[in-house]
Parts: structure tokens; C-alpha cells; sequence
């Protein structure tokens, strides 16, 4: 079953998990836990990989033992890898270890030590804040085809440029080759020079018609 939000916990840390979960999904969020939603004989790994690739956000339950948990840390950095955004609940004053500081460099924390409800609705004011982003960057998303009526992308148009070129080319040349096969006759019987005059023609010996005295 997707869900928007996954939330990553250790095993000792159910009972305060599912607390969370409850609340949350009380408000209208959508929640994926491992121990609640994978069905019998599903492979558990597989399944939390693609509950955390389907999901939105992370909430990471932060305790003590969560921060000594490989399996939250697997978690963790497989959100990282698929850009899913992470939500740190601190549950308990632990300082993190180095893979977690690593991860929390950029995060910030939501401190449930001062208080649960004051914890909880920072949360869903911050989980209503996330969700409402969009789900990623634009060239991400699938393209769409252009429907006949709409203008075509700055891309498709440039793509076309070069082709139009030519044709255009091709039509000056077609039409330059015509206005130069209809002038040429008259630019050659102009430019030709006029037949030279023959020499009249001598006669003969024996043609003339002087008589010799």
C-alpha cells in the first residue's frame, strides 16, 4: 500500500512509532510502517524499498536506538539516494553519530523533547507545508505531446530551423534559375554582335563584262 509519508524507526521504538503513526493518520495523513504494512510472505526488504520510493516524505523517529540501528541507516541513506525529503524527530536528547550527522547536516529537527504537543503540531504544519511542494523538478516529468493547435516547444522549433533554411534557399535558387531563363534570351540577342558585312564579291576572270579594246 503506498503511503505519502514513510516512517522509519527502530525495532525497540515501535510502541512510540505507532503512537505517531496514529496521530498522524488522525489528521489526515497517509502512513507506511514496516511492521504494520507488509503483508504475510512478502519479502521485507523489497518492500520497504519501494514504500520509501513511493512515499513523499520521511519521518525518521530519532532516538537512541535508532541511532545505533543499521537497518535506519540503510533507510536513511536509500531516501537520499531517491531525493526523498526527510523529517527528524528528535524523541530524546542523543547526539547523533557520524553517519546520521552526515545526513542531518541539512535537515532540520523537529524537538519532540519540549513536548509532544507542541512537537506534533509543528509536524503537521510542516508535513501540510511539504506535501503542498511539488514533487519534484520539471525535468523530471514526463513530456507531453503538443496537441496540433498548440504552439510547439522553443526546442521542436529550433530542430525545424534548419530544415525551413533550406527549403527557403532552395526556393530563391528555383526562382532566381526562372527569372534568369526568361532575361537570358533577350540579354544574348542584345549583347550579340551584328553580322559584319560580306566584301562584295570579286567576279571572276572571265565573268566581267568589260570588253577589253
Amino acid at each position: 500500500m503506498a503511503a505519502s509519508l514513510f516512517i522509519s524507526f527502530a525495532g525497540r521504538d515501535l510502541k512510540a512509532a505507532t503512537t505517531l503513526c496514529q496521530a498522524l493518520e488522525a489528521r489526515g495523513f497517509s502512513c507506511w510502517m514496516a511492521s504494520r504494512d507488509v503483508p504475510p510472505g512478502e519479502n521485507f526488504q523489497i518492500a520497504i524499498v519501494r514504500a520509501i520510493r513511493a512515499a513523499q516524505v520521511m519521518v525518521l523517529v530519532f532516538t537512541h536506538h535508532s541511532n545505533h540501528s543499521e537497518e535506519v541507516a540503510k533507510e536513511l541513506a536509500l531516501a537520499s539516494q531517491t531525493r526523498l525529503r526527510v523529517v527528524p524527530l528528535r524523541m530524546e536528547e542523543v547526539l547523533p553519530n557520524e553517519a546520521f550527522a552526515y545526513e542531518f547536516a541539512t535537515r532540520q529537527w523537529i524537538d519532540f523533547t519540549h513536548g509532544w504537543d507542541t512537537g506534533l503540531a509543528l509536524l503537521c504544519q510542516r508535513l501540510a507545508a511539504t506535501l503542498a511542494e511539488p514533487a519534484g523538478p520539471v525535468a523530471d516529468a514526463p513530456v507531453a505531446a503538443a496537441s496540433p493547435d498548440q504552439p510547439r516547444s522553443g526546442r521542436a522549433a529550433r530542430r525545424r530551423s534548419p530544415v525551413g533554411l533550406i527549403v527557403g534557399l532552395l526556393l530563391l535558387a528555383a526562382l532566381a534559375a526562372g527569372g534568369y531563363y526568361l532575361v537570358a534570351p533577350h540579354l544574348k540577342h542584345a549583347q550579340s554582335p551584328a553580322p559584319a558585312a560580306s566584301p562584295a564579291a570579286k567576279p571572276a576572270p572571265g565573268e566581267t563584262n568589260d570588253v577589253p579594246f
